[in-house]
């Protein structure tokens, strides 16, 4: 039953079936700059999981469109006269999936959910730099699931969304201190969600997009773990009787990719019934989005996004759900840069 259900890097049967497009909606400003970067090393993939240590990226597992894989590497960008390169590491010795999370905490990487083609996966483990090497870790003490996000703050892990059957907003907490779990009691506000997206700026978390029963989520949350609460952000749609909202045509999605530049966040990439192109923006001192130059290449799902160095990135993804098709390129947004290159 779960395998007809989903397929690929998963969609509910009904809800998106659009093959890659573009969006119709056009650019609205010039400014920031899409360029290409050195292609991902491995097999081109879409559904990949990802964590940042240091100034390291690494990025592993996902689905080649025939099958999941269990390779990782990591991305320095400094190296190739800032294009960066990939090295491949120990391979994870999980069991092979696509739709995990990962987050880096205290030096460490850390991966666990995900989906194998039969199961919702709740295994968890831990990649050390210093040895090359994996240990297996606590699972979280829940059902498995795909879909889901996760970040990191103050030395621990967290992991809220997706899907393991139902639509999930539970909200988990990691200590890797004592390889514990810990359901909060305070979950996700709002809407319960997959294929959402997560960021984090100076210590605060933020949640946003994604799908729920086939519809696309409006509400946007904000996790302070100095209060240990979730604080509703302004909607991603025209929801309000204000004007700030009004061009707010093409901010929701889901199975997007996030970055973070300069404490300001920016998401790409995703579907809204067909495969967007837009970029957008988010200024947390003043709670609004700004549409920026629109991605140069082809429009996707299933891509990771991350920043190191303070350089923001969006790596791999499919065009369509079901698709053989999948991706290995890397691109850099470069947001105060005028929009002059041609990113092919």
């Amino acid at each position: 039953m779960k395998s007809t259900f989903l397929y690929g890097y998963f969609v509910l049967a009904g809800a998106m079936l659009v093959a890659g497009c573009h969006s119709s909606s056009s650019s609205t400003t010039t400014l920031g700059n899409w360029i290409r970067r050195s292609d991902f090393n491995g097999v081109a993939r879409s559904g990949a999981v990802c964590f940042v240590i240091g100034d390291t990226a690494y990025v592993g597992t996902g689905f080649d469109g025939t099958n999941r894989l269990s390779d990782f590497w990591k991305f320095d960008p400094t190296v190739n006269g800032g294009y960066g390169g990939w090295i491949q590491i120990a391979d994870f010795p999980g069991t092979a999936r696509n739709g995990a999370v990962g987050f880096g905490v205290n030096g460490k990487g850390y991966v666990t959910t995900g989906y194998d083609g039969n199961n919702y996966l709740n295994d968890c483990w831990m990649y050390d730099p210093a040895t090359n090497s994996w240990t297996q870790k606590a699972s979280m003490p829940t059902n498995g699931r795909f879909g889901a996000v996760a970040f990191a703050l103050d030395g621990k892990g967290y992991v809220t969304t997706g899907y393991d059957g139902n639509y999930l907003k539970d909200f988990w907490e990691y200590d890797p201190a004592t390889d514990q779990w810990t359901l909060k009691p305070n979950s996700l506000g709002g809407t319960k969600r997959m294929y959402a997206m997560s960021f984090v700026i100076n210590d605060t978390a933020y949640v946003v997009g994604g799908v729920n029963n086939g519809s696309l989520v409006a509400d946007f949350w904000a996790y302070d773990p100095s209060q240990d609460t979730w604080i509703r952000k302004r909607d991603i749609a025209n929801t309000s009787s204000a004007s700030y909202d009004d061009n707010y045509t093409s901010i929701e999605r889901q199975q997007g990719a996030a970055f973070v530049i300069n404490d300001t966040a920016y998401i790409a990439t995703g579907m809204a019934g067909s495969n967007l192109n837009t970029t957008w923006q988010y200024d947390p001192k003043v709670d609004l989005w700004t549409q920026r130059t629109n991605i140069e290449f082809q429009p996707r799902v299933g891509a990771v996004g991350f920043s190191v160095k303070n350089r923001g990135f969006i790596a791999l993804g499919t065009p369509s759900q079901g698709s053989l098709i999948e991706y290995d390129d890397l691109r850099e947004f470069q947001p105060n840069v005028p929009d002059n290159t041609t990113d092919d």
